[in-house]
């Protein structure tokens, strides 16, 4: 075989047993350290001219084929990138993952070039042994193939020269059976010469060139020659002989018997070839396939294999079995049901195409599974069954795959995380398993010092120590201060970086740590530090990773921080709208729920209870459709008018009206995004039982009995338009719903966020607060306590359709209707006429003696003589019901004045009927002037004083709070 054809099968034979993408093979050339390219396969003529010359100085990536690397004969790994002047042509991205495994050839011990593979994959021994057998079996070949040509100069220095037909020289023999003399011709000379023997030394005799045949193969060549004398066949053996020097070469010989006239067999005639550049190249070849790493299966007709090499039989043997003669997949179990017999099939329908199969073995004893890629190909008759084994390559897209899965994850979870706490989640529920962690610390930093959001991983003892040292004067800045990311594979190296941190280290019972400081931009907005249990090396592509999740962390925390920070101004902001702690009422309990949306805005549902003069209770409840912050500030906005008009002591249809005007004008503020709201007022007199009730496009209230005897009933409450919705109804009064409500009833007001799709009807409203009321029976007609009306909050809001997804923010309100009692409660009908003073003052201290308020009489009698006298003096009287009533039908000209005086728990309240709209106010006279100071002395006199409007006229009222000592003992 010629020399070039050495090179050339050396360079397929190395990519294919090192499952490399191309083979090279340089040879020594002119200049020092310069190496030529001889040979390539694998790689197109535009690609390999950029590996034709190369040297140690310009091509680091064959260091392994200088001159000091060949002279130790050693396998040398060249890793990724490549030069870029090595990379012209190349696919996208090979300079990033392929290198160069490369390995001497010499010549007598000379190093003479380098047999070499590109790889995209690290080679592991075995691939590293195979070049390396190749290299030492193509350095004997290229030395044999010259050897023995004289008078030439050395091959390396020859340049390759295309393959050329070459004639066959056979030589003939005769041998005569007889004498037993072997008569040879000039041809059999020159192959018999050649071998290494001298025709003269045995004498033409059969017997001196049978000598020379080798040991092993002397028996078949006289068996085969005693069964074509004996048969009268033809003589056909290839085998060895063994020359003077030693060398061994093949002899290829065939012959025919002869017969005499007398027609006995009397000599044999035949032609003998030197065959052993032929051989040696088989040999070669199946050398090479002994030692290829991957096992290989010569398959016959019956699928019985024929011939194994060492690989193949290895991994049989280990598995306790023989694999030459037997069908591979009924020898190995694991191969049974993998495809093999249909892979073998569809090899021989297309003789000389590959066939390919990726099989999957499962492991024994619950290991990881194998993977292997199976080529078959049909030639003459026999498949060949490659198997490769790609496990690590499997393996490693399968990670990547995996990574990169995580990492689509990680970035989902964070894009939902809207807080802090949910950004530490997803890194602990996705960053931890990605790079096998086991301790997660995170800190938000956008705040004056660091705070941990996060700490996953740890004992108890080294979080509180970690809190500790958050709060204390020296936090630990050697971590939440890094500019750059750490990486720290042990604890000595922690020791020696942070010796400060190292007890905190060990506490934590960590060996490994990632420190990420978080940033965004230039901005520090955390830092997050990843830990694992045992030591470990962290790889260029894992740092890579890692500081790109930390860009992913960063981002996320930085929304978190800017969302947290917005909802809690939003929530401050709404907490301030809200009521807070309900203020204590006459005749009424309250308790009240507020229960938030779970998304991320804050609502418009608000309610509130206002006290009012003369015991009387202002309850509303309200909704702005929608949610966010402009919601928020309109509910703040209506809520905050109610009270204002509560405190003008407005009816409630004026209140609602009011309303309307407000909400007209929010609107026309903000065209583009309208917003509506509903409102329900309702106005409780303790005095009377009664209730004055307005809707605005409200749920009607629910009125409960406690004492269980019937089912909560919905008021029958007509609704008005929602508040700034109807222009044309800008104008018309409010319907107001006078109800009348027995003492121990509960009033159940609630927004739509409580109702759930159905947003008409109450039902499941309705059905909690009967369960509850069945569980909690009420006592007589009393009014419930806060106790119990607290429960009944509980327990609706927990029985609500919308508990589980709360779409929408709630409130609830729940009163209990009590009545003040009748004893508390005086009222007589005086004229309206100036004697009506004395009378009152009479009527008064009689009544506070009764009640035990003597201390009261002086500033009451006071008051109650200014009113009546201011009365008197500028307004008309009520109509005389009694007179009316009477059989001779007389009333006062002037008509009646009312007085009332009621007890309220822990104020008295005085307050004057008459029948005028006019409106009392504080005058300021001068010394001389003779009236005007009635009012003054009210106002100084009492503890607050006002007027209402009423249906018939208006009510003046003054309040004197009752003191601890006020009562006669």
């Amino acid at each position: 075989m010629a020399d070039v054809d050495v090179l050339r099968l050396a360079a397929q034979q190395a990519a294919v047993g090192v499952g490399g993408l191309a083979g090279l093979v340089h040879l020594a050339g002119p200049e020092e350290n310069t190496l030529l390219l001889a040979a390539a396969a694998g790689l197109p003529a535009r690609l390999a001219q950029a590996w034709e010359r190369i040297s140690r100085v310009d091509s680091p990536a064959l260091d392994g084929a200088d001159t000091e690397t060949m002279a130790r004969r050693e396998v040398t790994w060249s890793p990724p990138p490549l030069p870029p002047e090595r990379c012209a042509g190349f696919p996208g991205g090979w300079e990033t993952t392929v290198g160069v495994l490369s390995v001497p050839i010499t010549a007598g011990g000379t190093p003479v070039g380098a047999l070499s593979v590109l790889t995209s994959r690290v080679p592991d021994a075995a691939r590293r042994a195979f070049l390396a057998g190749l290299a030492r079996t193509t350095s004997r070949q290229l030395l044999r193939a010259r050897r023995w040509r004289v008078a030439l100069a050395p091959w390396w220095q020859e340049p390759a020269r295309p393959r050329a037909v070459q004639p066959v020289r056979l030589g003939t023999w005769a041998w005569d059976l007889a004498t037993g003399r072997l008569d040879i011709d000039q041809v059999a000379e020159e192959v018999i010469r050649g071998a290494g023997l001298s025709p003269d030394r045995w004498a033409s005799r059969i017997d001196a060139w049978f000598s020379r045949v080798h040991p092993d193969d002397r028996p078949a060549v006289d068996a085969e020659a005693e069964r074509a004398l004996e048969t009268d066949q033809l003589y056909a053996m290839e085998y060895r002989v063994v020359g003077e020097d030693g060398r061994i070469s093949w002899m290829e010989a065939r012959g025919k018997g002869e017969y005499d006239k007398a027609g006995r067999l009397a000599r044999m005639t035949g032609t003998v070839l030197d065959i052993t550049a032929r051989r040696s190249q088989h040999e070669w070849l199946a050398g090479l396939l002994e030692l290829h790493p991957e096992p290989i299966d010569v398959l016959d007709a019956d699928n019985r294999v024929a011939w194994a090499n060492r690989a193949s039989r290895g991994m049989a043997a280990e598995k306790g079995t023989q694999i030459v003669g037997a069908v591979p997949w009924e020898a190995l179990p694991g191969l049974r049901g993998r495809g093999l017999p249909q892979l073998v099939d569809r090899a021989r329908t297309a003789p000389g195409s590959l066939a390919f199969l990726e099989m999957e073995l499962p492991a024994e004893d619950h290991g990881a599974s194998a993977y292997y890629q199976v080529r078959a190909v049909e030639v003459g008759g026999h498949v060949a069954v490659q198997r490769a084994d790609v496990t690590e390559q499997r393996r490693a897209e399968r990670a990547a795959a995996e990574r990169t899965q995580r990492v689509a994850d990680l970035n989902a979870a964070l894009a939902m995380a809207l807080e802090t706490a949910d950004v530490a989640d997803a890194v602990t529920e996705h960053v931890l398993p990605l790079f096998g962690a086991t301790g997660l610390v995170m800190h938000d930093q956008t705040g004056p010092g660091p705070r941990i959001v996060g700490a996953v991983g740890y004992p108890e003892k080294f979080l509180a120590e970690l809190k500790r040292l958050e709060h204390s004067s020296r936090p630990p800045v050697e971590i939440t201060a890094m500019s750059a990311p750490q990486y720290v594979s042990s604890t000595e190296e922690f020791a020696r970086r942070w010796p400060r941190l190292e007890s905190l280290a060990r506490l934590g019972r960590k060996q490994a740590w990632a420190v990420l400081p978080l940033l965004v931009g230039e901005q520090r907005v955390g830092s997050c530090v990843i830990s694992w249990a045992d030591p470990r090396p962290f790889r260029a592509e894992e740092r890579t990773l890692l500081k790109a999740v930390a860009t992913l962390i960063a981002q996320a925390l930085r929304n978190a921080r800017l969302y947290e920070q917005t909802r809690a101004r939003a929530e401050r902001l709404q907490r301030e709208l809200l009521p807070g702690e309900l203020p204590g009422l006459v005749g009424v309990t309250a308790a009240a729920r507020y229960r938030a949306a779970a998304g991320q805005d804050v609502g418009g549902d608000w309610y509130d209870t206002v006290p009012l003069p003369g015991g009387r209770v202002l309850a509303v409840i309200g909704d702005v459709m929608g949610h966010g912050l402009e919601q928020a500030i309109i509910m703040g906005i209506i809520r905050h008018a109610v009270l204002v008009m509560a405190t003008l002591d407005m009816p409630a249809e004026d209140i609602m009206a009011h309303l309307g005007d407000v909400a007209a004008r929010l609107e026309r503020r903000t065209p583009d995004a309208p917003s509506y709201a509903t409102a329900l007022i309702v106005l409780y007199d303790p005095t009377a039982g009664s209730c004055r009730i307005v809707n605005a496009g409200h749920p009607p209230p629910l009125l409960l009995r406690p004492d269980g005897q019937e089912p909560p009933r919905t008021l029958d409450v007509p609704p008005s338009p929602p508040l700034g919705v109807a222009d044309d109804a800008a104008g018309v009064p409010s319907t107001v719903t006078q109800v009348d409500v027995e003492p121990g009833s509960v009033l159940v007001l609630y927004t739509n966020g409580l109702l759930g799709a159905d947003a008409t009807h109450p039902g499941p409203l309705a059905e909690a607060a009967t369960t509850y009321a069945a569980a909690h029976p009420g006592t007589g007609g009393r009014a419930p306590d806060t106790a119990w009306l607290e429960g009944l909050c509980q327990a609706i809001v927990t029985g609500s359709p919308t508990t589980s997804d709360r779409r929408d923010d709630a409130a609830l309100l729940v009163l209990s209707a009590d009545r003040v009692p009748a004893g508390h409660i005086a009222a007589w009908d005086l004229p309206c006429a100036a004697e009506s003073a004395r009378s009152a003052r009479a009527l008064v201290t009689d009544r506070l003696a009764g009640w035990a308020l003597t201390s009261l009489v002086d500033p009451l009698q006071l008051i109650v003589s200014e009113l009546i006298g201011n009365t008197v003096r500028h307004a008309s009287g009520l109509p005389d019901q009694n007179a009316q009533n009477s059989q001779n039908g007389q009333s006062h000209p002037s008509g009646m004045v009312r007085l009332r005086l009621l007890h309220l728990e822990t104020r008295v309240v005085c307050e004057v009927y008459d029948g005028s709209e006019a409106t009392p106010r504080v005058r300021h006279p001068a010394l001389t002037d003779e009236f005007g100071r009635g009012l003054q002395l009210v106002a100084l006199s009492s503890d607050g004083w006002g007027a209402r409007y009423t249906e018939g006229g208006k009510c003046v009222w003054a309040r004197l709070d009752i003191s601890p000592v006020a009562t006669a003992p």
